[in-house]
């Protein structure tokens, strides 16, 4: 990262006070104040945009700051400032940098913020950049997109279904205006909300989401102390119907002012606000806060209330057989952000001039990152410090849990990777970096094992074709959190393989009239995983099926291919009161390319087991035009739909086979049928 002045690298100690993971993970960041939230989804990234409060007696805020997080428990502060009035070409006076959002558009990323203009007055300026991190340039060379008036604070922005971009703002009065194409003009004359529609409540800080086909306007209401209350309307421009409160002014450790946002991240919403809890500063030192909720039904937003404990489920586990940078992490007691200045930093480290690193690593410190997958164990610790030493811990569950490591580490004027062992460092869990003795900064960690260098490969070396049967114990080999992920590490079957994947005999179990043979996969919990390396034959659409077993409502899974999914999530109905019984349920149509791919299984909901999954291309079958078909008699055939949904079997067929599917019951329709132990099928008409 660049950037635009050397200055920005310096950064002043926040005053938060020790906090383990037993009492918060709110306020989300430590290492500086964070008011006014702006959370914004780029692709696996989740990004919160803020200010930064000086403290004192006022709202003295210089410069803007984002972190960023792909696990919504741990985030990574990004940079120390990304953008501040002094970047503005002589329009914004210094330490008035209030509300602020970003937004992409062509491969830019837009950043709308609140300026004090230099001729008097608020004032909404656009700065544009390459990288959602920064750093930000003035987009209008010194000229404001909207202003000066006092009124013109805290812009909020979104692109709608149709391609238009609406940009919102305003205290006391809502303004808005579509966006140019450019993302930096107004298309049209500014407009004023017909307040009327607000029952008196709104105030400042707008946010703007849309859910369906509903607009929400979300916004500080009600004076001071202020409350987060919304509106919805059917239409960007209004007319706005007020809908209630969604977190009360009354909430402990609530600012007198307050600033939100919702968000919608892989599959689960979020809603942003700040406080002035755990701080110093009261209403001017303010934080921001998070909490997931659910939607209710008719489309409402809940009452939110003001947790302690912000996220308390990942979206995914941490993984640190890859660089982990030491700015990651979900807790952080007493140390700070810094940024690199012009010296040398290895080549590991990447650029030369901006590098984000912890500092101010003082005896007692600590920083926690949340949900670590080690897997089967790791070896090595690999920390990249410099300075002049000083003693590292690693711990796990707190800061005075298991010890994992302990690294001395050696004084350095430049950066430098060392590299430790570590002892019963496996499995999922939270892991602490605990200061001993300072004197060094601390840039980045990763793991290493020897058994995370097995590649993934295919089961026994041969891909599964495609079309084709796969079994479902068959899946690759290479171990926990590359060819499988299974969430408690013990296997419970004990049959078939040895690693933790839960795999279960089903010879004493039933396939339609018919007893089963081999294993399934069993004893599954939500967000366990398989994969397979297939081989695709041939560029072509394949109906998918699947062999299982599930006594519960709650099963379900979801089909990926080479990470992108293929089918959504489905829900399965009980197929009995007994895992004994598994029965062929349709899954989905895919289209598929020719070549080798990956394929994943997900289970997105528990208890499932699965025997096979099977792909059928429809049109590969030989088709029989006449309605009258005669075949052996007294063969057995196995009878599909034409989806490959197996729909049962007829024992000793007549030679008309015909006259046996219409004889046996099945309704008028096409059916493909495969004589048990042949390859060929055949489709056959009923009328």
């Amino acid at each position: 990262m660049m950037f635009a002045k050397s200055i920005k690298a310096t950064v002043a100690l926040v005053g938060f006070g020790f906090c383990t993971s037993a009492m918060a993970e709110n306020p989300l960041i430590q290492t500086y104040y964070s008011p006014d939230p702006a959370p914004v989804v780029f692709g696996d990234t989740l990004c919160t945009y803020s200010g930064n409060d000086e403290g004192g007696s006022f709202f003295t805020m210089h410069g803007w700051r984002v972190s960023c997080t792909t696990d919504m428990v741990n985030w990574t502060d990004m940079n120390t400032l990304i953008l501040e009035a002094g970047d503005f070409n002589g329009s914004a006076k210094k330490n008035g940098d209030w509300a602020a959002q970003c937004i992409r558009r062509n491969d830019k990323y837009y950043y709308y913020v609140t300026v004090e203009s230099a001729q008097g007055g608020r004032a909404i300026n656009v700065a544009v950049s390459d990288k959602k991190e920064g750093p930000f340039k003035d987009a209008l060379n010194g000229k404001h997109l909207a202003g000066p008036n006092w009124d013109y604070i805290d812009p909020t922005v979104f692109i709608d279904d149709d391609g238009v971009a609406w940009l919102y703002w305003g205290n006391p009065k809502l303004y808005y205006c579509p966006l140019k194409e450019n993302m930096i003009e107004c298309a049209s004359d500014i407009q004023v909300s017909d307040m009327s529609t607000f029952n008196g409540k709104y105030t400042e800080g707008p946010w703007i989401h849309k859910r369906g086909k509903k607009y929400y306007m979300i916004y500080a209401a009600g004076g001071i102390p202020e409350s987060i209350d919304y509106s919805w309307s059917d239409s960007p421009t209004g007319p706005w119907t007020y809908k209630g409160v969604i977190m009360p002014s009354s909430e402990p450790g609530a600012a007198f002012t307050v600033h939100s946002g919702i968000v919608d991240f892989k599959g689960r919403s979020f809603f942003f606000y700040h406080n002035q809890k755990n701080v110093k500063g009261g209403g001017f030192s303010r934080s921001t806060a998070i909490e997931e909720f659910t939607w209710n039904a008719d489309g409402t937003i809940p009452t939110i209330r003001a947790t302690d404990s912000g996220v308390v489920k990942p979206i995914k586990n941490l993984d640190p057989f890859v660089r982990v940078e030491a700015e990651t992490k979900s807790w952080v007691g007493g140390m700070t952000v810094n940024t690199s200045d012009g010296y040398t930093i290895i080549e590991h480290v990447g650029s030369e001039y901006g590098n984000v690193f912890l500092t101010n690593m003082n005896s007692g410190f600590y920083t926690k990152v949340r949900s670590v997958d080690m897997g089967d164990g790791a070896d090595r610790i690999t920390v990249c410090t410099r300075g002049s030493g000083g003693m590292l811990e690693l711990h796990t569950g707190s800061e005075n849990g298991a010890l994992l490591a302990s690294m001395n580490i050696p004084a350095s004027t430049a950066w430098e990777e060392h590299t430790f062992d570590v002892t019963d460092a496996a499995g999922v869990d939270d892991l602490y970096f605990v200061v001993k003795q300072g004197g060094f900064d601390f840039d980045y960690w990763y793991m290493e094992s020897e058994k995370t260098a097995v590649p993934q490969t295919a089961y026994k070396g041969t891909a599964a074709m495609i079309p084709g049967k796969i079994e479902a114990e068959n899946y690759d080999e290479g171990g926990h959190n590359k060819s499988f992920y299974d969430n408690d590490r013990e296997n419970q079957g004990k049959v078939y393989r040895e690693d933790e994947v839960d795999l279960v005999d089903i010879s004493d179990s039933k396939c339609g009239d018919a007893a089963c043979s081999g294993y399934a996969i069993g004893y599954t919990q939500e967000n366990e995983w398989v994969e397979y390396t297939i081989n695709v034959t041939a560029d072509a659409k394949y109906d998918i099926t699947a062999n299982i077993a599930t006594a519960f409502e709650t099963a379900g899974m979801q089909l990926f291919v080479d990470d992108t999914a293929i089918t959504d999530a489905i829900s399965f109905e009980k197929v009995d009161s007994v895992f004994t019984t598994y029965k062929v349920v349709d899954v989905g149509s895919v289209e598929l390319k020719k070549g080798e791919h990956v394929l994943k299984l997900l289970i997105t909901g528990p208890y499932l087991n699965v025997d096979w999954l099977q792909f059928t291309d429809p049109n590969a079958t030989t088709i029989i035009r006449e309605v009258r078909l005669t075949s052996q008699a007294n063969v057995s055939y196995n009878v599909f739909g034409v989806t490959g949904k197996f729909l049962g079997r007829v024992e000793n067929a007549d030679a008309n086979l015909f006259a046996t599917l219409k004889n046996a019951g099945f309704a008028d329709g096409v059916y493909i049928v495969r004589a048990i132990g042949q390859s060929k099928a055949l489709r056959v008409k009923v009328k």
